[in-house]
């Protein structure tokens, strides 16, 4: 093992913005721009679009400069510590320190995976009063001790496996989910079929979340109910939910306005964001900007009222109020109409019990190659 400063084995760029009140910098831009927003919540090694492109005309009215495939982007302000790798040449922010190997002393994805177990640590060295930031100069300086390139690349083999496996796993998730859908839409939206009208609060009953104290920390330690706010129903990437950031105490849930919510239920934001939704595993609890959906399986499953939020967000966000901020109130979104037929409902079951539990199995093992990664850089780094 060597030590070497991050400068000595690296090329370290930062990034830039174009001029935003330019439209001509952004209008058809094709070329890929990040910022750490865009690492935001994403689970992916590899990014290769951000929210924005950037033209030409853009690129060369900056400092931007253009990464190629593999750079290993560092997030170095707003938040510190997001890590991902150039699927494709690639440019980005101000927001970031990137690194182009010296492929004769690191390997990239070695790079990738210290960073990411180190995001921590690297934290620490930002400063700034407004928000913190890590220097070109700071992250330059910083340490790092390295084996020879071999044996990087033997050090890392078996999480670059895991990361194709979970990449593989995403990619079957995403069919899964587009089938289901489809299956949804040829039972419940058929022109063909006859359905009776229902008011939402006819089929499902509406449960309203809260929040115990935070001064009371008997509300929270050892907390045995996962408690959903709206930050994990945004950040989740799939149908299915198996736990909340945060859990609450058996004291916690009788000192609230939180009620517990049965599994196989549909938890939906009810304010600020409105209408992204899971269907929750175990049984759980919300805070007040949530509201629970307990389908009557006699005339509709869980499923199918999970799509009917998904497939209706904007006829869901039409009847918020507020002047804060909007907001979806129980009263209103109960009466809301949804289409009911018992014989396409017990087909749709049919049709899509197995695939919903080979969709969780391949969530389930998702998250045990997340906790598997995550042990073997323990013992790595």
């Amino acid at each position: 093992m060597k030590k070497y400063y991050l400068e000595d084995v690296a090329e370290i760029f930062s990034g830039a913005t174009p001029l935003t009140k330019e439209k001509r910098f952004y209008e058809n831009g094709n070329i890929s721009w990040i910022t750490p927003k865009d690492l935001s919540g994403y689970h992916h090694k590899y990014i290769y679009q951000g929210q924005r492109s950037i033209t030409e005309e853009g690129f060369e009215s900056c400092a931007a400069s253009k990464l190629p495939r593999g750079t290993v982007l560092f997030s170095s302000r707003a938040p510190i510590g997001y890590v991902a790798l150039a699927g494709k040449e690639l440019c980005t922010n101000q927001g970031f320190k990137s690194f182009v190997c010296k492929e004769e002393l690191l390997y990239n994805h070695y790079l990738y995976y210290y960073l990411l177990y180190n995001r921590k640590k690297i934290e620490a060295l930002g400063n700034g009063s407004t928000f913190k930031e890590v220097s070109r100069k700071t992250i330059g300086k910083y340490e790092i001790e390295l084996p020879s390139l071999k044996e990087q690349k033997k050090i890392v083999n078996d999480l670059i496996n895991l990361d194709e496996k979970y990449e593989h796993n995403c990619e079957v998730l995403k069919e899964v989910e587009d089938l289901l859908e489809l299956l949804y839409i040829q039972h419940f939206e058929n022109d063909i079929v006859d359905y009776d009208k229902k008011s939402l609060s006819d089929v499902v009953e509406i449960m309203t979340g809260g929040t115990p104290s935070t001064k009371n920390e008997n509300y929270w330690s050892n907390g045995i109910y996962d408690w959903y706010t709206p930050s994990d129903i945004t950040s989740s990437r799939n149908i299915l939910a198996f736990s909340a950031s945060k859990k609450i105490s058996v004291s916690g849930l009788a000192n609230s306005g939180a009620k517990l919510i049965p599994a196989d239920s549909v938890i939906m934001t009810s304010r600020a964001t409105i209408g992204e939704c899971v269907i929750n595993r175990q049984e759980a609890t919300t805070n007040q900007g949530m509201l629970s959906m307990i389908p009557d399986k006699r005339q509709i499953s869980t499923l199918q009222l999970y799509y009917w939020v998904k497939r209706h967000k904007a006829l869901i966000e039409s009847i918020a109020n507020g002047s804060t901020f909007k907001e979806v109130y129980k009263k209103d979104i109960e009466k809301l109409e949804i289409k009911i037929n018992c014989s396409k409902l017990y087909e749709f079951v049919d049709k899509t019990e197995q695939i919903l539990d080979y969709y969780s199995s391949l969530i389930k093992e998702n998250l045990l190659i997340e906790e598997l990664k995550w042990k073997i850089m323990q013992s790595i780094f």
